[in-house]
């Protein structure tokens, strides 16, 4: 009698199974290998002398920067920051081999053409990101059949067409990075379904249309960056929803209206960007609320009316950039630490804050084209880290050598326009990197 027929059914049937499982894992493998080497074969020349250095031998589980699970079957292929070693397209790799890859990240090479729709049918991948390439074409709709993918980046290409509808779909994904292409028409309100989202980023597009209100329904965004586009309208309100946002991006579009009082509702800000826009009105005051802010930016704009007093309590606040509007009155006094301070060509009259040097940090200090009086502020006498200072077109006064200190890292100072007057001091030859000192019209002599 045959031995194996003495064994048990159920180890006869685990046999049976584990060598099926065994020579399935094998064909896997093998139709991987083969669809890799394909792939290099049909890049360039000095593309393929370049990978034939990185893959090495007959397993492919070992080739550099090609991962295996623990069938041997891929779950990562990575190719990154290699100057733009890696050249050719995308049309000779066929996705449809690689049925367990999870981890996809093509970045930083010399790849183009259009992005394979064939993508799609990796329904376990979770990382896909093709950034810093010369991809073209439009972002296939079967993309977003991906329903385990959480990170989704296309940065950095020439990717033109809209965004599709289908994006809605993408249930598991928390971070899309779009950013840097040519991508037009508007955004999909179905963006607004993706409740796991916590980055979007579509700055730097042709993007149009107004900002979709539905995007309230994002609440666990902390990142929304929709800057360098054509979008238009008004800010909504509900933006002020969103309570996790760290960082607010609307610039360098053709919004316009006012800034809603809500925006004071987003206490975990620190990062609020809104120049180069047609935003008008004034201030809210509610941007005193925002104590976490770092950095805010409204230059460019439209706005009038005084700089609301509450932006002096901001005591986290560092770059305040509000130059290129109208708007009036006097500075606020500040307890900010800040290193940029840009308040240029605008109608602000009084005198510089007392303090704008107290914490010793300030890199620029910007606020040409005023109508700004009085002297300079005992805090900026000796503000040793400065690096540019720009007073021009203004009515301050003081003896010229003893208003200002010694700025051991200053490039540039502007004084000119203004009703300076004394000695020129030789304490200005022991500024080392000093290219440019402006002086003009004031009654400056020596």
């Amino acid at each position: 009698m045959p031995s194996f027929l003495l064994l048990p059914f159920k180890l006869i049937f685990v046999l049976l199974f584990s060598s099926h499982i065994l020579s399935s894992s094998s064909s896997i493998n093998s139709t991987e290998a083969e669809a890799l080497l394909k792939w290099k074969a049909s890049l360039h020349n000095d593309t393929q002398t370049f990978l034939s250095s990185l893959w090495v031998g007959s397993n492919h589980c070992n080739w550099v920067r090609i991962g295996c699970d623990s069938t041997g079957s891929v779950t990562n292929i990575t190719l990154r920051n290699y100057e733009s070693r890696v050249r050719g397209t995308l049309d000779n790799l066929n996705f449809l081999s690689f049925p367990n890859l999870i981890y996809l990240r093509l970045v930083g090479d010399a790849l183009y053409g259009p992005i394979p729709s064939s993508i799609g049918n990796l329904s376990k991948l979770n990382y896909l990101d093709l950034a810093y390439n010369n991809f073209s074409g439009n972002i296939p709709s079967e993309l977003c059949l991906l329903k385990s993918l959480s990170f989704f980046s296309l940065g950095f290409n020439s990717i033109s067409g809209s965004i599709p509808r289908e994006i809605g779909r993408l249930s598991s994904v928390s971070i899309i990075l779009f950013m840097s292409n040519n991508l037009t028409g508007p955004i999909p309100t179905q963006i607004s379904n993706l409740s796991k989202l916590q980055y979007l980023d579509l700055n730097q597009n042709d993007l149009t249309g107004t900002i979709p209100v539905s995007i309230v329904g994002l609440q666990n965004l902390s990142q929304l960056d929709l800057g360098g586009n054509r979008l238009n309208g008004s800010i909504p309100k509900e933006v002020g929803m969103l309570r996790s946002l760290y960082l607010l991006d609307f610039s360098g579009n053709s919004l316009t209206g006012s800034i809603p009082a809500s925006i004071g509702n987003l206490s975990n800000l620190v990062y609020l960007y809104f120049y180069s826009n047609y935003l008008s009105g004034s201030i809210p005051s509610e941007i005193g609320l925002l104590k976490s802010i770092s950095a805010l930016d409204f230059a460019g704009n439209n706005f009038s009316g005084a700089i609301p007093i509450s932006i002096g309590n901001l005591t986290r606040l560092e770059r305040l950039f509000l130059s290129e509007n109208s708007l009036s009155g006097h500075i606020p006094q500040t307890y900010c630490n800040f290193t940029y301070f840009q308040l240029s060509n605008n109608h602000l009259t009084g005198p510089l804050p007392d303090n704008l040097c107290l914490g010793g940090v300030l890199f620029r200090l910007g606020v040409v084209n005023n109508s700004l009086t009085g002297p300079i502020p005992s805090s900026l006498r000796d503000c040793k880290s400065l690096i540019r200072v720009r007073l021009e077109g203004n009515h301050f006064t003081g003896n010229i050598s003893e208003a200002f200190g010694i700025y051991p890292n200053s490039d540039r100072i502007g004084l000119s326009d203004n009703n300076f007057f004394g000695e020129l001091s030789p304490k200005w030859g022991l500024c080392p990197n000093l290219t440019s000192l402006r002086i003009s019209n004031n009654n400056i002599s020596g």
